[in-house]
């Protein structure tokens, strides 16, 4: 921690024995009891039950294999824990998509592990397992960060084939990536470390070296049941599929190893030997220390979504201490715009400012009073300009997200809120240095858009616990629904009483409030990861550090700009 005496370019110190200071801290904290709480659940995958089956055959499980493989098991930062949360109940659900990955080193090099859960359902594909792993797949193409893959699959989950199976982002588009990653250099290999049926047979196959286990591994088109049903032989999945099979008579694999511990041990050694590790170059500096305690930020984030506070506070408990350079500080003062560095590295950031402001219309006037968290006309123009200003620069953009959408009302139309919005959305859309995107605490509508949500690339989206993300509002929009369902009943000759009314509002309030969470949101991949706030810096360091894997950056051209 940073000596909260020093003079700082951004922010002020806390006061931590205010009540209001107390109170919201009490309750983000009760916040992040829930978050461990729910990732201890998670983390266990099948069950106890599934564990020890899994033990007992000889194998480890997909958390103890990513652990074995890293150089050290406390530097993993997970991708998409909460994939699948509170889907597919009546199938008995599907924690963390099946599919445990995330970023680590491995013999030095920072790589990108994907590892079927075998306890879950035996490692099967469900919809989000599919997604979960074109994610992956997304990460390490843009990024050229090694893939390394831990297979241990029985293949697609027939029940729900026909939404995994035959569309352009389902299973098929794996092995198209894998020849993608193939043509671009990425390294990528695979182990197989349990059944490896059907189509899956190619993810492995088609990575530049593949593993395999004697005993547990096997890999074929097609096991022994189906090869008896299509042509009535008879034959072991070991002698079919096995390790002897692929390594000393196929050649379809490249080693065999013995134990799960020898096939992790081989991969370390087999990355020790890659070629030399090209990067872009985005500069950095020597990292430092955030000017206060980034756990202030508990404090300082109010307990509900429309309740305003300084976002400068946040960034001051996020940022290095005295590297903060504001852009068009008196401009546009909805959003925030600066230049920073962040454990290092050097970047630009587009925050939205929840405080009310007073927006300078000329030079006799108090000016106009602006709502935090709502984005302006002028507000747009200037984050359009320091988003060009970022691709000029070449260095990343970070946005963090606590928006409620674009001013509306005939105002703001005269004032041509679309254009100047179209014009940040542009800037943003056609952007080629990485972006990243912390989602603090609303991301409403448009808003969601302009400020990089997943629909626009970011290489990295995460969420903190006080994340929503919707179309609207949970009040607005609740109410919306409710006076289209009133008026649809009404239509039918029914009418409600006050109580049935209310009733009916709550019922609405509660299902849409659900929607909005971080954790429906992360379930369904719309954010990588939910995290607690004091790990966005190290979360950051990491995705800039695995953007500067790739030494590539196209050319920024945005287009035809609204002037």
């Amino acid at each position: 921690m940073a000596d909260v005496s020093a003079p700082a370019d951004l922010g002020t110190p806390a006061n931590p024995d205010s009540s209001s200071f107390q109170r919201r801290d009490a309750h983000y904290r009760d916040l992040l009891d829930t978050l461990a709480t729910r990732q201890a659940k998670v983390a266990k995958g099948g069950g106890d039950r599934r564990i020890e089956r899994q033990h007992k055959r000889g194998k480890l499980t997909a958390r103890e294999r990513i652990a074995r493989l890293l150089d050290d098991p406390d530097d993993f930062t997970e991708v998409g824990q909460f994939a699948g949360y509170e889907m597919y109940e009546d199938e008995g659900g599907c924690p963390s998509g099946g599919t445990v990955m995330g970023l680590g080193h491995v013999s030095g090099r920072l790589s990108l592990v994907v590892a079927n859960d075998a306890t879950v359902k035996a490692g099967a594909w469900f919809p989000i397992t599919a997604k979960k792993n074109l994610r992956a797949q997304e990460i390490a193409l843009e990024n050229h960060v090694p893939i390394i893959y831990l297979v241990d699959s029985a293949g697609v989950y027939l029940p729900m084939q026909d939404e995994i199976f035959p569309d352009k982002e389902h299973f098929g588009r794996i092995f198209r990536n894998n020849a993608i990653l193939s043509s671009k250099g990425i390294p990528q290999i695979a182990a197989i470390m349990g059944s490896c049926v059907a189509g899956g047979a190619y993810l492995p196959i088609m990575s530049d070296e593949a593993l395999i286990v004697d005993g547990t591994g096997s890999v074929f088109l097609a096991g022994p049941f189906l090869v008896k049903a299509a042509i009535g032989e008879e034959v072991e999945a070991d002698e079919l599929g096995g390790a002897t099979t692929h390594t000393e008579i196929s050649g379809v694999a490249d080693y065999k190893c013995e134990s799960d511990e020898e096939a992790l041990d081989t991969i370390r050694d087999i990355m020790s030997h890659m070629g030399p590790e090209h990067r872009f170059g985005f500069t950095r500096d020597e990292p430092e220390a955030p000017a206060f305690d980034a756990e202030e930020i508990y404090g300082l984030v109010p307990d509900s979504g429309q309740q305003p506070y300084d976002m400068r506070e946040v960034l001051a408990r996020i940022v290095d201490a005295e590297s903060w350079t504001e852009y068009k500080k008196g401009y546009g003062r909805t959003l925030l715009t600066g230049y920073a560095r962040i454990d290092g590295w050097n970047v630009g950031i587009v925050a939205n400012q929840r405080s009310v402001v007073r927006n300078k219309t000329n030079h006799e006037s108090k000016g106009e009073i602006q709502v935090g968290g709502v984005i302006y006309a002028d507000a747009a123009d200037k984050a359009a300009r320091f988003i060009m200003n970022c691709n000029q620069k070449q260095i990343p953009l970070v946005f963090f997200q606590d928006v409620t959408g674009f001013m509306v009302g005939k105002r703001a139309e005269h004032g041509g809120i679309i254009k100047d919005g179209a014009k940040m959305v542009n800037a943003m859309s056609n952007s080629t240095v990485p972006k990243f995107t912390v989602v603090t605490g609303n991301s409403y509508g448009a808003g969601n858009y302009a400020m990089c949500g997943r629909a626009y690339d970011p290489r990295l989206i995460c969420a903190w616990p006080t994340a929503k993300i919707a179309v609207m509002g949970g009040t607005q929009a609740a109410k919306v629904l409710h006076q289209i369902q009133v008026r649809k009943l009404e239509k039918q000759g029914k009418e409600l009483s006050k109580e049935e009314e209310q009733e009916m509002l709550a019922r609405i309030e509660d299902r849409y409030e659900e929607q909005t969470t971080p954790y429906y949101a992360a379930a369904r991949l719309w954010v990588d990861e939910i995290i607690d706030p004091v790990d966005t810096r190290a979360w950051l360091s990491r995705g800039i550090n695995m953007a500067d894997l790739n030494p590539n950056l196209q050319t920024f051209n945005p287009g035809v700009i609204q002037t």
